[in-house]
């Protein structure tokens, strides 16, 4: 297998893309008025914690 070296351009280039995706599901998943559901809930808190974790890395912190 060959592995290919990627620039620190493509890796933040990657991560933003990341990031936009995850605003775009988190705008489908959540619902601003009505009851919200266990899953729902678990489901936008995952997506928060991970967009936490790319903007972490962004910055450039470990």
């Amino acid at each position: 297998m060959i592995n290919q070296i990627r620039s620190s351009a493509s890796w933040s280039d990657n991560l933003k893309a990341r990031k936009e995706h995850l605003t775009a599901l988190l705008k489908i998943v959540d619902v601003q008025t009505g009851k919200t559901t266990t899953v729902q809930a678990l489901t936008i808190n995952l997506i928060k914690n991970e967009m936490i974790y790319v903007e972490g890395k962004l910055k450039g912190r470990p």
